[in-house]
């Protein structure tokens, strides 16, 4: 076989000795990229499952925690999965208020802010593992801050579901404190995760033409806009009188 692919490329095809080397080393590099690329997809598959995996997540804390504190074995754990003909949500019992404390020795989840709540308080909630509280805080700074829970089901990954059965430990805060200033921002700056691309030359366009802009409304006048996408954004702009030049 060996012998008859080489005689088709050298005598058939008219390859020299070099060429068929360089074929044979372009194929070998390219073996190494389809190898490299599905163990690097595998692991990232992995490591999303991990992160977001209640029951691994409950395992590990039960080994840590301090045996006066901790669950009781031999029985049942403090949560498990709702099932309704799939796998689902994370429930956490323990969170079950009876008496003024916590039953089943479970500890209780404090209610945090989700605009200022940096990654240890985002692990402390049942289903976040550090991967997933380091999106959380990267897509919060890229927004400006939440206006909204609900935002967070935007967080790659981020179940839904979960977003849901933990609304009452998600408080908002003072909510946005980054605003688009869209009388004064420039080219290089205007831009925001929900502002479509190119949408930020209209006002821009306008902007020169016309002075600044008074109010939303005003913004909403404006032709060729997505109206849809600037409705979404309307939290996160200030109309501002533009900065005068010294």
């Amino acid at each position: 076989m060996k012998n008859k692919l080489h005689y088709l490329l050298r005598f058939t095809l008219a390859y020299t000795h070099d060429e068929i080397k360089g074929i044979i080393v372009l194929f070998f590099m390219m073996g190494i990229y389809v190898v490299y690329y599905i163990g690097s997809e595998y692991y990232t598959k992995e490591q999303e499952r991990l992160e977001f995996n209640p029951v691994v997540w409950e395992a590990n804390y039960k080994e840590i925690r301090p045996k006066s504190g901790g669950f009781k074995s031999g029985g049942n754990e403090s949560g498990s999965y709702k099932s309704g003909g799939r796998r689902k949500a994370w429930v956490d019992y323990g969170s079950h208020k009876s008496g003024g404390k916590e039953s089943g020795g479970h500890r209780r989840q404090q209610a945090i802010d989700i605009n200022t709540a940096d990654s240890a308080a985002w692990v402390a909630l049942n289903g976040i593992g550090p991967g997933f509280a380091k999106r959380i805080i990267t897509y919060r700074e890229k927004l400006g801050g939440f206006y909204q829970v609900d935002q967070l089901k935007e967080v790659y990954g981020l179940d839904s579901v979960w977003v849901k059965e933990n609304k009452a430990l998600l408080k908002v805060g003072a909510g946005v404190y980054r605003f688009l200033k869209i009388n004064q921002v420039e080219w290089k700056d205007f831009k925001h995760p929900y502002l479509p691309y190119g949408q930020s030359k209209v006002v821009l366009a306008y902007r020169k033409q016309h002075g600044p802009l008074k109010d939303f409304e005003s913004l909403q006048q404006i032709q060729l806009l997505d109206q849809v996408a600037w409705r979404r954004l309307k939290p996160y702009l200030s109309f501002a009188a533009p900065l005068q030049a010294p």
